[in-house]
């Protein structure tokens, strides 16, 4: 068992009544906040020192191009020299349009490679991106556009023809950079004095128009570098202002973990799957990280449906996912070695066991079970990877560790938020313990603040609980344009509230033990932190997406719950009395009474295993055979339930199993 401190209080910090001392990074034993490296002032020069540190010819980014059945081929690189050049001409571009330092550009699009061609582009210049989910719609791209009055926006084909639907109510977008060929018909749609071009057509413009490419204007660590809207879970998009520092800074603290050896290097030979979306501020400051390093970064096809494709191709060493993603993984891993079964399905299990009890030990690798029976999983990743992130949501102990035991790699756990760059605080590679999200990262610090109401207190034993607030060179200046909020969010003394609830464990990591925001009180008195209880039913194989729902005026919870298909069919090919229906379509399953209290029970059951409260435990649920998506509105592009919206969308089903659930126990 390890006795590390990876966290500790910083010196001299004076006793505030209410509050625990600020705690930073354990590497930062001067007390001071991780900045960003000398000369190197924006995410230009990051750019710069990763070609300096790779070679100007070395590998940069990638992509898969068609080929003429429309199927994709190998990965065609672009060097480091040559996405310092594009990025030069499309910054330039822009700036003969129109977009001077510090105008907004907007990047409306899904992961390519054409999105950090943009962004690089305005970072040469001091045009300001602002990306958008791509998968938001219309009126939120809308209000993005209106609220940063853009001037340019980039954009990918297959949105082009919604955005041309609105594009004459957004006056002050002159010109809209089509990433590949604009179709005829579309050409007339644009409104009057504004204009489509390719990228190939901004390109030429910024390099030639008559004269070489304009002189580079130089932003400086303060400046702002991106506007970052969060996905919302209650309501419309804020856009967050981050600087160059905020980034730069999460860069430098990462590199002062690699060099005391808690992170794996990064250097050319490395390369990375971008997965999560860029518009995401994890994925953008994984990309800054890696870039930074000199590091590889290749973009899957669009489809994440192929996703497994990509990764036989590029054989990445890096990855970086969302728990669902990982929470599906194990669950196909472990349905696969249950359905072997005899001696294979066992030796798994015994060499996973011995694995998992190693962890507490610090080592996650085995001489002769990573190679007899974990390297068929490992070979799933392309059998290189070297590093491994989770980040955006909490991911369960379980996954975790199945994660580490079966792909005997760094697993990293990482927290944040959008108004902190994303990653706060993350796990150091030596630490197995699964349960908490690290120390803060050095350009970060954290401190707990009582909540009565809730009866969490700094001076609780054997470890202090409240609210974690968070203060460093990481966290953003303001939400554009909406100065009360940002007073509501940063104090004046420039924390902000995470809303989560947690406790420094004995090793001085964050745990994460409740959520103070979305909680709401039952009728009889009981507070519920619904996402709380989400985690841990979607961690229960036959639960694909869960929304817990719950109301001051009612003494008990009801659920919307999505099943795994393949598994809530082998629940019901096991039960003794509906087994024959077995094959029937799933919508008619999740509309079978039967079938209901099949995972009703379930829902109780795995409540109980998982020490729920009984009031935390639904008392009824709704089978949807449709997914939670972004496309209905329901996720955000982070895969979190968006509350408000799933509310609206089922509030009649949450009126109907109230008054059966009141019914039954009346």
């Amino acid at each position: 068992m390890t006795t590390a401190i990876y966290s500790i209080e910083v010196p001299g910090a004076p006793v505030v009544p209410g509050e625990t001392k600020p705690r930073i990074d354990s590497i930062n034993v001067d007390g001071k906040l991780t900045t960003n490296m000398d000369g190197v002032n924006n995410m230009h020069d990051n750019l710069l020192l990763g070609m300096k540190l790779a070679g100007p010819n070395a590998r940069c980014l990638g992509y898969r191009p068609m080929n003429g059945n429309n199927e994709p081929g190998p990965y065609k690189w672009m060097t480091f020299k040559e996405v310092k050049e594009s990025a030069t001409d499309i910054g330039s571009g822009f700036t003969k349009l129109g977009a001077s330092a510090k105008s907004r550009v907007g990047i409306f699009s899904a992961n390519r490679i054409e999105w950090s061609l943009v962004d690089y582009g305005c970072c040469v210049y001091g045009q300001i991106s602002v990306p958008m989910y791509d998968t938001l719609g219309m009126e939120a791209v809308k209000h993005m556009a209106e609220e940063t009055e853009m001037v340019v926006i980039a954009i990918s084909p297959e949105k082009l023809t919604e955005f041309l639907k609105l594009w004459a109510d957004l006056p002050l977008v002159k010109t809209v950079v089509v990433f590949g060929e604009i179709p005829k018909e579309s050409v007339a749609l644009a409104p009057e004095g504004a204009q489509l071009m390719t990228l190939d057509n901004l390109m030429e413009l910024g390099k030639n128009d008559g004269h070489a490419p304009l002189p580079e204007i130089s932003a400086g660590p303060s400046d702002a570098y991106t506007i970052c809207y969060t996905s919302g879970t209650t309501g419309r998009p804020k856009g967050a202002v981050l600087s160059h520092m905020c980034f730069l800074s999460t860069v430098n603290a990462a590199r002062n973990r690699i060099n005391h050896g808690h992170i794996p290097t990064l250097d050319n030979s490395d390369v990375h799957l971008s997965i999560l979306p860029l518009a995401h501020c994890l994925e953008r400051c994984i990309h800054a990280i890696l870039s930074g390093n000199g590091a590889r970064i290749g973009f899957n096809q669009g489809d994440m449906r192929k996703v497994v494709e990509d990764i036989g191709e590029l054989r990445p060493t890096v990855l970086v996912g969302v728990p669902r993603i990982f929470n599906r993984i194990h669950d196909q891993v472990w349905a696969q070695v249950k359905a072997r079964g005899g001696i294979a399905s066992s030796l798994f299990s015994y060499a996973h066991g011995v694995k998992r009890a190693n962890l507490k030990m610090g080592s996650n690798t085995h001489w002769l079970w990573d190679r007899v029976v974990f390297k068929a999983v490992r070979e799933r990743f392309g059998g290189r990877l070297r590093l491994v992130i989770s980040g955006a949501a909490p991911i369960s102990a379980d996954v975790l560790d199945f994660l580490r035991v079966t792909l005997s790699t760094t697993v990293l756990e990482g927290y944040g938020m959008t108004e902190v760059t994303g990653p706060s605080g993350v796990t150091y590679g030596g630490d197995m313990q699964a349960g908490s999200v690290g120390p803060p990262l050095g350009n970060s610090m954290y401190k707990l603040v009582s909540v009565p109401d809730m009866n969490y207190k700094v001076d609780d034993k054997p470890n202090p609980r409240g609210e974690l607030y968070i203060k460093g060179n990481s966290t953003f200046s303001e939400y554009y344009k909406q100065p009360e909020l940002t007073a509501e969010t940063i104090d004046t003394d420039g924390w902000i509230a995470t809303g989560d609830i947690g406790t420094f464990n004995e090793h001085g990591n964050f745990v994460v033990i409740d959520r103070r925001k979305n909680m709401f009180k039952l009728a009889q008195g009981e507070y519920v932190t619904p996402e709380r209880i989400e985690i841990i039913y979607t961690d229960c194989p036959v639960i694909e997406q869960i929304y817990i729902h719950g109301d001051s005026l009612q003494s008990t919870l009801v659920a919307i719950l999505v099943p795994n298909e393949e598994f809530l069919r082998r629940e019901i090919e096991g039960s003794f009395t509906i087994s024959e229906r077995a094959s029937k379509p799933l919508n008619n399953l999740c509309m079978d009474q039967d079938v209901v209290q099949l995972m009703m029970n379930i829902v109780k059951s795995w409540g109980q295993k998982n020490d729920l409260k009984g009031f935390e435990i639904p008392k009824a649920v709704y089978l949807e055979s449709d997914p939670f998506s972004v496309e209905n509105n329901i996720m955000t592009p982070t895969l979190k339930v968006k509350r408000l919206a799933a509310k609206a969308r089922y509030s009649q089903i949450i009126a109907e199993l109230y008054a059966k659930s009141n019914s039954d126990s009346a």
